[in-house]
C-alpha cells in the first residue's frame, strides 16, 4: 500500500484531485456564507485558511510531482495545513459544545493568520469573520458544520501522513511498470 501511495504522489492527477477537493470545500463554505447567509466566525475563517494551505500544497506539487524537492515542500505544506485545520476545527467543536451547554465564549476581535498574513485584508470576501463562534446554524445527518469540517481535516491529515511515510518505502525497480 505504501509503495502505491508513493507512486501516486508522483502523479499530477493525485495532486489535481487534492486541489479540486479543497477548492470545492472552500467554494461550499462561500456558498453557505453568501447564498445561505451563514456568517463565518473566526474559527471558520481559520479553517478556510487551512483549506487554502491544502490548495497551495497541491498547486506546488502540480508544477512537477516527480521533482523531489517540490514534492516534499508540497507534502509538508499539505501536512501542516491539514494538522492545523484539525486543531482549529477540534477547538471549534469544543466551543460549540461549551456554548450549547450554556457556557460563554467570545472569539478574538481580529484574526491572526499563520505567518502574520493579513488574509482578512487581502481577501475580505473569504477571510473576514462576521459571525459568532459557537452558533449552530446548519446540520447534516445531525452533525454540525464544525464536526463535518473536523472529519474532513482528519481525512486530509491521515492522507498527508501516509503520503509522507510512503516516501520512505524503498521502491522496487520494475521496468514494466
Amino acid at each position: 500500500m505504501l509503495s502505491s501511495l508513493a507512486k501516486w504522489s508522483k502523479q499530477r492527477s493525485a495532486w489535481l484531485v487534492l486541489a479540486l477537493s479543497a477548492t470545492v470545500l472552500l467554494g461550499l463554505a462561500l456558498y453557505f456564507q453568501y447564498q445561505m447567509n451563514l456568517q463565518p466566525c473566526m474559527l471558520c475563517v481559520y479553517a478556510r485558511a487551512a483549506l487554502t494551505g491544502v490548495i497551495f500544497a497541491a498547486l506546488i506539487a502540480l508544477i512537477s510531482p516527480t521533482n523531489g524537492l517540490l514534492r516534499w515542500i508540497a507534502l509538508f505544506t499539505f501536512s501542516a495545513s491539514s494538522i492545523w485545520g484539525f486543531i482549529i476545527t477540534h477547538e471549534h467543536v469544543g466551543v460549540e459544545e461549551l456554548v450549547q451547554s450554556g457556557g460563554l465564549y467570545t472569539c478574538s476581535l481580529f484574526p491572526e493568520f499563520p505567518l502574520g498574513l493579513p488574509l482578512d485584508k487581502w481577501f475580505p470576501e473569504v477571510f473576514n469573520p462576521t459571525g459568532m463562534c459557537g452558533d449552530i446554524a446548519w446540520r447534516f445527518m445531525d452533525l454540525s458544520m464544525p464536526v463535518w469540517t473536523r472529519v474532513i481535516f482528519v481525512v486530509y491529515t491521515l492522507l498527508s501522513l501516509m503520503l509522507i511515510f510512503s516516501q520512505f518505502k524503498k521502491q522496487k525497480y520494475n521496468p514494466y511498470d
